[in-house]
């Protein structure tokens, strides 16, 4: 068995993406990767990055479009050969594999490299032509990582017929499992596409002939959901990598921080940050502590809820400065006057009244009946399929239910 990746799978360009994708090429060579596709978003981060990357990775990266401008020639190994034993009994001691790595063909895509030499990518269908016969010279199977979209990689499989699999991801598409022609085999082109955002692992089971070539081939899908445990070194590097990424989100937001003044007048005891705004202007967050005084039962409802504790889940797994986290675990976060720091406005922490209701500043002073109106399919606003798959109405809304039974909303 051998591990490979199609590319595509470094961060943004900042220090979180940086860290976070450091974090993904040890992994892989704890995991024991063979081989990686060499594909645009490799470079950005810079050339100097990928180059620092590439030193620390055990295992090359491929491409045969990705090129320097001035020579045509490919950035990294144009492909490689990996020798693969073969279970005992087989009449082959072992079958050659050979890698290349295509990426879909863009004409804005311009990056320097050593020396400012400029890279560039070339048409995808053009670099096969050119590299797939010496890959077939030198090995039994010919495999191209793909970071292109799955018609594009379709084309190359027409185009180009010595090719036997295909396998990798651009865009959510994915290709059936199974050999359906015009799908998932063209010719003797084998494709898998799994889909991007890694949420998904392609397992491809290779029957190999007399020669070391395709006999067969099975393809499974893999969904990597909650119900696979974590490997302990590597989930020790997720949390390792989360922590920092949390303490640099932390640094930058407390050296941002907006808010300098004290509460406001009017302030609910024990609730810095929490307070009632002027009426004038539009509506801003001001606290649940502000609810209690004529919400009391609802309040104490509230109190004894998870939301009244979902900042804490944050800071426990050191997620409490990862701004795809923070919004829907407290109030108003992005927004005027809403959440910006525990040290900056700790009343807003965990998803409290105004999370359904809306910012509370202009209640009960200047809005009448009706402010607060809302529903529970406000509760998907944050309790997507992605971020809580668990999630279903008639087991979690009980739990914060604090209207009468003739309410069908809250």
């Amino acid at each position: 068995m051998i591990s490979i990746d199609a590319g595509d799978f470094t961060g943004d360009p900042t220090p979180p993406g940086q860290k976070q994708t450091d974090a993904i090429v040890e992994g892989m060579n704890q995991m024991g990767y063979r081989v990686a596709g060499f594909s645009q978003r490799e470079l950005a981060q810079g050339w100097d990055a990928f180059q620092a990357r590439r030193t620390r990775a055990k295992f090359p990266f491929v491409s045969a479009n990705i090129v320097w401008q001035d020579t045509g020639e490919p950035v990294v190994d144009p492909f490689v050969v990996v020798k693969i034993p073969l279970r005992k009994g087989a009449k082959s001691r072992d079958t050659r594999l050979a890698f290349t790595a295509l990426t879909v063909n863009n004409p804005s895509f311009l990056k320097n490299g050593a020396g400012q030499r400029r890279i560039v990518t070339v048409d995808p269908v053009t670099a096969a032509a050119k590299y797939v016969p010496q890959m077939r010279a030198k090995a039994d199977i010919v495999v191209v990582l793909s970071s292109m979209d799955l018609e594009v990689a379709r084309n190359v499989a027409r185009k180009v017929k010595e090719i036997d699999l295909i396998l990798g991801a651009s865009g959510p598409a994915q290709s059936r499992a199974d050999d359906f022609p015009e799908d998932s085999l063209i010719g003797r082109t084998r494709l898998q596409a799994l889909g991007d955002q890694g949420k998904t692992l392609g397992d491809v089971r290779v029957m190999v002939d007399d020669r070391g070539g395709v006999a067969s081939v099975q393809r499974v899908v893999v969904g990597l959901t909650r119900e696979w445990p974590d490997d302990p070194t590597l989930a020790q590097l997720m949390t390792t990598t989360r922590e920092a990424v949390n303490e640099y989100n932390r640094s930058l937001a407390e050296a941002q921080n907006p808010f300098a003044a004290p509460a406001p007048a009017g302030a609910a005891a024990g609730a810095p940050g929490a307070a009632a705004a002027p009426a004038a202007g539009p509506p801003v967050y001001t606290g649940a502590e502000r609810c209690q005084a004529c919400h009391a039962e609802a309040y104490a409802t509230w109190s004894r809820s998870k939301h009244a504790h979902a900042f804490d889940i944050l800071v426990k797994s050191s997620q409490n400065y990862n701004p795809k986290c923070v919004g829907c675990h407290t109030m108003g976060y992005g927004k005027p006057q809403g959440f910006v720091s525990a040290t900056a406005t700790p009343g807003l922490e965990h998803v409290g009244c105004e999370g359904c209701h809306g910012p509370s500043s202009q209640h009960p002073d200047t809005v009448g009946k009706g402010y607060g109106a809302t529903s529970v399919e406000r509760c998907r606003d944050c309790h997507t399929s992605e971020n809580s798959p668990d999630y279903v109405p008639s087991t979690y809304i009980p739990q914060i239910k604090h209207w009468g039974d003739a309410k069908t909303s809250p």
